[in-house]
Formats: C-alpha cells, sequence, structure tokens
C-alpha cells in the first residue's frame, strides 16, 4: 500500500506518474458547437471548451475574489470544507475559511470547499450555466416551476420547495488540494468553468469492467492507501484545465482532481436523458454502498417520474416520422421503465411513498407505467424497422436488447370495479353452463359407448404386464386438477391424466378388432391435443339440447364442453389482470 491520499508524500508520488493522453477521449470543441455534439455523440465523452464564448454562460469577472464570494453569501453561512490530508469534511463558517484562506501561514492545513450551492443567494444572479446544459437538466425541463404548476395540475408546496438544485455551486480550492476518485451523486454530469487557478482532472472511462473495480475499491478498507489508477491500467487519462477553461463530463466517468494552484471555479450537476441508464445504475450502486443521504442526487427517484411523465406527454399518440424520438432516448426510456416499476413495487404502501413518488403526477403511477411501456414498445418497433432490425417485433414489455424488455412486477389491486363486473359476467355465462349440463365428471365413460373391454378397467402392474382393474377402482387418477366453484357441485376438470399413460390392455385376451379399437382409444387419451385440435373447429351441439332430450354424451360433445369450460376459465383469468381505472 501506498501514502495517503492527499499527504505530500502522495501528491509528490502523484506527480511522477505516467498517464495516458487526453486527447484520446476528450474532446475539444468551441461553445457554439458543444450542443450539437452531444446530440451526435450521446454525451458519452468528455469536452473541454477553450473559451467561454458561444456558450451562454455567465460567470463573474476574473476580479471577483473570496472575499466578493463572503460577501454575496454571508459570511455566516456553514459550509463544508474538506481537511485534504485527513480526507474527511467538518463544517466552518465562510469568515473563517475567508481567513484562514488568506492568512500568510496556512500551517500544515489544506482546505478545499466543493460543496456551496449559491441558487439561493445574492451569487445565484451572477453565474448562469451554459445553455447546453441548462436545456439538458432534466430539472430544468421536469420539476414543477416557480408558481407551483406541473402540465396544468396544481403541485404540492412541498415538490416546489424542494425542488434538487444543484446545478451552481462555487468551489474555492487551496493550492496541493486532492479530491481521491470518485463518480458525481447519481451519476450525473457536470459543468465546470475556472474562473482563476488550475485544476487537473484523472478520467477513467466508465466501462462495465472500470465501474465493477471501482464498487470493488469503494468498499475496501484500505483505498485511501490504494492508487485506484492501478486497477485501471493505461486508461487512466490525465486533463489539464486552466482560466478561463469550460470542461462538461458526462454520467458515471470516474475522476480525481488536483489543484496545483488557489482556484475559485463555478460548476454544477445535472441528470438528463441521455444517459438515463448510466444515472440509474450509479444511484443503485450508491445503495449497494450504503453512501449517506447528504452525498446522493437529491429527489432523485421522484425526478425521474416526472421525467417519465414529460416524455409520455410530449410524444403520446404523435408517431410520425418528424416527432420520432432520437433512438439513444428510447434505449434510455426503455431502461427508465424497468427501473420504475422496481422502485415503485419496493416503495408503495410504505411510510416514506411520498418523498419518492409524486402525489401530483396527471395518471396513477400504475397507468403511467402501463403507458409508458406501450408508448416505448412503439417507437422501439418503428426504430428497429427503420434500421431492418429483426428485433422489431418485440415491445418494451416484450424483451429486446438492452434492457431486456420489462415485466411491472406490481401488484394488482383488489378494488377495481370493472375488473369485478366483468369476472361477475363471466361466472354468471358458466353457471348457465353449467347448470343446463348433466354434473359428471369429464373422464366419465357411458357403458353404452364403450365395448365390455374398456379402455379404463386395465393397468398395468410393474413386472406383470397388463392386468384388468378392480371394480371398485377409480378411473380419474389424474393428480392435478382445477375446481370451478360458480356452480352447486364443483365441476373438476383434469389437465393431466396420468392414469392414461400408465393404463393399457392384455394384448393376448383381446381380439383384432378389439386390439384396434382399444389401441385407437389409447392414442385419444394420450394425445388429447390432437383431439382437441379436430374438434375445435367443429361446432358442437347445444350442451342444454344434450341435457334436455336425455341422450347419452358422446366423446365429441365432452370435449366440446370441456373445451369451452376452459375458454371461460381462461376469460375469468384474463379479466382478473385488467388494470385498475
Amino acid at each position: 500500500m501506498g501514502p495517503r491520499a492527499g499527504t505530500k508524500e502522495f501528491i509528490e508520488g502523484l506527480k511522477k506518474r505516467k498517464f495516458a493522453k487526453c486527447q484520446d477521449v476528450v474532446v475539444t470543441a468551441k461553445g457554439h458547437e458543444l450542443a450539437d455534439l452531444i446530440d451526435k455523440t450521446s454525451f458519452r465523452q468528455p469536452f473541454l471548451v477553450p473559451s467561454p464564448e458561444g456558450l451562454d454562460l455567465v460567470v463573474p469577472p476574473g476580479s471577483f475574489t473570496i472575499r466578493d464570494v463572503v460577501d454575496s453569501v454571508g459570511k455566516d453561512r456553514l459550509v463544508d470544507v474538506i481537511d485534504v490530508q485527513e480526507q474527511h469534511d467538518f463544517k466552518m463558517s465562510m469568515a473563517d475559511f475567508f481567513n484562514w484562506f488568506y492568512q500568510e501561514d496556512r500551517g500544515n492545513k489544506i482546505y478545499n470547499v466543493l460543496s456551496l450551492e449559491i441558487s439561493e443567494t445574492r451569487l445565484s444572479s451572477t453565474v448562469v450555466p451554459p445553455k447546453p446544459v441548462r436545456d439538458l437538466s432534466l430539472v430544468n425541463r421536469c420539476w414543477p416551476d416557480e408558481s407551483g404548476h406541473l402540465s396544468g395540475e396544481d403541485c404540492p408546496e412541498d415538490d416546489t420547495r424542494n425542488k434538487p438544485e444543484v446545478l451552481k455551486f462555487c468551489l474555492m480550492s487551496a493550492g496541493h488540494s486532492y479530491t481521491d476518485f470518485h463518480i458525481d451523486f447519481g451519476g450525473s454530469s457536470v459543468w465546470y468553468h475556472i474562473l482563476w487557478g488550475e485544476k487537473i482532472f484523472y478520467l477513467i472511462p466508465p466501462s462495465d469492467v472500470n465501474l465493477d473495480r471501482y464498487e470493488s475499491w469503494m468498499e475496501s478498507p484500505d483505498n485511501l492507501t490504494e492508487f485506484l489508477g492501478d486497477r485501471c491500467p493505461g486508461q487512466v487519462y490525465q486533463l489539464r484545465v486552466t482560466t478561463g477553461n469550460t470542461i462538461v463530463l458526462p454520467s458515471g466517468w470516474i475522476h480525481a482532481v488536483y489543484t496545483p494552484m488557489d482556484s475559485l471555479v463555478f460548476g454544477g450537476n445535472f441528470l438528463h436523458l441521455h444517459s438515463v441508464e448510466m444515472q440509474i445504475r450509479i444511484h443503485e450502486m450508491e445503495q449497494r454502498l450504503a453512501t449517506e443521504r447528504r452525498f446522493q442526487f437529491p429527489m432523485f427517484e421522484k425526478l425521474h417520474w416526472y421525467a417519465a411523465q414529460l416524455f409520455l406527454e410530449q410524444y403520446q399518440g404523435d408517431l410520425d416520422d418528424q416527432a420520432l424520438p432520437e433512438f439513444s432516448h428510447v434505449e434510455s426510456m426503455r431502461y427508465l421503465v424497468q427501473a420504475l416499476a422496481r422502485w415503485y413495487d419496493k416503495r408503495r404502501g410504505s411510510p416514506y411513498q411520498a418523498e419518492y413518488v409524486p402525489d401530483n403526477l396527471t395518471l396513477p403511477p400504475r397507468v403511467l407505467l402501463r403507458d409508458f411501456d406501450r408508448l416505448i414498445g412503439q417507437f422501439y418497433r418503428v426504430h428497429c424497422r427503420r434500421r431492418g432490425d429483426s428485433a422489431g417485433g418485440k415491445g418494451a414489455g416484450n424483451g429486446g436488447p438492452k434492457g431486456g424488455g420489462i415485466k411491472l412486477k406490481i401488484k394488482r389491486q383488489p378494488e377495481s370495479k370493472g375488473s369485478r363486473k366483468i369476472v361477475k359476467h363471466v361466472i354468471e355465462q358458466v353457471d348457465s353452463i353449467t347448470a343446463s349440463s348433466p354434473k359428471r365428471n369429464f373422464d366419465q365413460r357411458d357403458s353404452s359407448a364403450t365395448s365390455s373391454k374398456q379402455l379404463h378397467k386395465y393397468k398395468k402392474k410393474p413386472g406383470k404386464g397388463l392386468t384388468a382393474k378392480k371394480p371398485n377402482e377409480s378411473s380419474t387418477t389424474g393428480k392435478r386438477r382445477k375446481t370451478l366453484s360458480s356452480s352447486d357441485d364443483p365441476v373438476v376438470i383434469n389437465e393431466g391424466d396420468s392414469s392414461a399413460s400408465d393404463e393399457g390392455i392384455d394384448v393376448a385376451k383381446c381380439t383384432e378388432d378389439e386390439q384396434f379399437s382399444d389401441k385407437a382409444k389409447l392414442r385419444e387419451m394420450r394425445h388429447p391435443e390432437q383431439q382437441q385440435k379436430q374438434y375445435a373447429t367443429t361446432k358442437p351441439k347445444s350442451v342444454a339440447s344434450s341435457h334436455h332430450n336425455h341422450q347419452p354424451s358422446t366423446a365429441k360433445q365432452r370435449l366440446g364442453k370441456k373445451t369451452r369450460l376452459v375458454q371461460v376459465i381462461s376469460m375469468i383469468d384474463f379479466a382478473s389482470k385488467l388494470p385498475v381505472n
């Protein structure tokens, strides 16, 4: 193990390390090109913008100092300060931090402020994030606005007050500060603008292997003395950012930051539709690592419910080619609907449900999930047809690549009045059928329909061939049965009669005609599905008519009644699965 992260020995060793060139993964762009490049690349690579021109970015002038920050946010404001050499945080007032920052002798301490959120301060009016960031941010696009309305519905006061304000931060770092490898909360993307000073980023791409290595490293008790880059050889890229530069990091990128000199930086975090899958993966990783709530993206799950509603309202009922969303967005939404179903099933009914599931959605959560899933399936099939993909026939709920399709594992509510009415109607129809037909077991045989050498009168004994059954033995030995309790006397339906495969006849005791007849019956019992197919297209005689004339039931009539009841049972099962209105 090496020296502890953040110590002088560690920094000296860090400066001697060799890293891959950032040009291999970082895209350098002009401000006016950034939005188009993000859309074309689905925001998979970091971007470096050397000059703020074209970004529509607003920051204070270069002469802005820490004293100006204190005057804007208040000297009594408490902030989280990181002791770099100890790698732990504590509270300090802005006045005390200012006094330490500008003293001639700072002693052996190196302090770093990374979480001063300024949206509710006077400093907020002097900072406006780049326009591509503002346009992408899900908080800006989905969250209820200050007027308290969302899609024309009244918004609870709490939702407006609890809006995730993470887009504007002021970072004040003393020279030689170091922040160890991390992924920004909730897999959020990041924008940084260096007002003055310098930062060196050590970037690791978020491949599946690297994410597994990162999670394992986070769980290790020795992670403060182990350099994560040693687990990812050749995949750590060094990026130097200086005064006037702006960088935008995509979701999930693992990074550490070294500050060679005193620096003042403005930046922020944002979630967006390009990286929904990665964002959710990082959020769920945080749950596995038991990350403290204060280090998680605020209102993460609730924000994604609003995002699903936004997508549904924007595209529902409009499948024109011009309105078709990008394929990357459709893939992201496929992953989102799976996550929402898991979260809802987990949170529903808990005392904390309101913290995670909005109560001001335009549709009930289950209905929103259903409609959202169907819409994504439609868009996915259209895209697959355009691409010539054989998976185009599979919708969001029927499987498919990347995301695996979804099945909403949500318990059905028993209060569905519409479903109960349909089930009641179907049961009444069953009552009318069963009441008008003889109450008998469907495997029962009439003596007039078969010969004295009936198949069910014989059984097979191990090692002794085929012998006749005793008269008191039952012929209905099937193990699996279903009982339809809508009539007074239950009607028993054998799904699989095990006696059919075990019974036979003693060939030596039968004539040639009897052998042929009994073999045909054996085939009928062993392959009932073939008989069902044969009679499925034939209109059976009326059950009521058969009962009225007291005619003996033929095998064909019995099979027809059995088929109809199986269909009725299927109707009942279908009705019970209807969604709640």
